[in-house]
């Protein structure tokens, strides 16, 4: 039986090289790339409200989820490695520590941004408090 690998993804430069290293490390595995859709995430200009969990919501969401998808794995030499998408709608560290339980996955292997403000890191670093809260193995590639 092949092992699974969880790789969270939000888009960023960090989130790459995490796949990259998937990619390169477990060449025999099956990698699934993964994007927790935040609804409390807003930009600058917007104020700080949960959006409406509307269907066409979800549909906008899942769309720019498939299209950092395409870009992830446009910018990678796959070599033929066994990789899925998925997405779920939630707080990032939470949805991706219920998701790696609830698919059975035997690791994660996510990107860290390297704050270097330990304040900041250890209150906002969603690779921190999924290493603290998984109960499988969590590889953070800076």
């Amino acid at each position: 039986m092949s092992r699974s690998i969880l790789v969270p993804h939000d888009g960023s430069a960090h989130a790459q090289a995490a796949l990259r290293y998937a990619i390169e490390t477990f060449t025999d595995a099956r990698l699934v790339l993964f994007h927790a859709i935040d609804p409390f995430e807003v930009s600058p200009d917007q104020e700080a409200q949960l959006p409406p969990l509307t269907e066409e919501w979800l549909d906008e969401q899942q769309a720019e989820a498939d299209d950092l998808f395409e870009a992830a794995l446009a910018d990678v030499e796959t070599g033929g490695a066994t990789i899925e998408t998925d997405s779920a709608v939630g707080s990032p560290a939470q949805t991706i520590v219920a998701y790696a339980e609830d698919h059975d996955v035997d690791a994660i292997v996510m990107g860290s941004r390297g704050r270097t403000n330990a304040a900041e890191f250890r209150l906002g670093s969603t690779a921190e408090l999924v290493v603290r809260r998984a109960s499988v193995p969590v590889t953070v590639v800076r």
